[in-house]
């Protein structure tokens, strides 16, 4: 299968729920804590490193296991509010 890109379409809270356990997992090997998830399906996560790449890096591995984009942001950003436990 080829990688999701941000160009495909953005996965649902219920695909990204479906693989919790694999992107906690992905998150904890990239040293990204607390991970989250909002009702559009946005994973949130917390990084005590600056910059973007580990948080890119967890996009891809979580696109490549729920077959479609998967989109992860940190939690210092207004749209990290309201979320749920992944």
């Amino acid at each position: 299968m080829p990688r999701a890109t941000v160009a495909d379409r953005k996965a649902t809270k219920a695909e990204v729920s479906a693989h919790a356990a694999e992107i906690r997992a992905a998150a904890s090997r990239l040293a990204l804590t607390h991970a989250r998830v909002r009702d559009d399906g946005t994973v949130v996560v917390h990084s005590d490193e600056p910059g973007y790449r580990a948080t890119v890096r967890l996009s891809q591995s979580a696109s490549d296991l729920v077959g479609t984009y998967v989109h992860v942001i940190t939690d210092d950003v207004p749209g990290a509010a309201h979320t749920s436990e992944l």
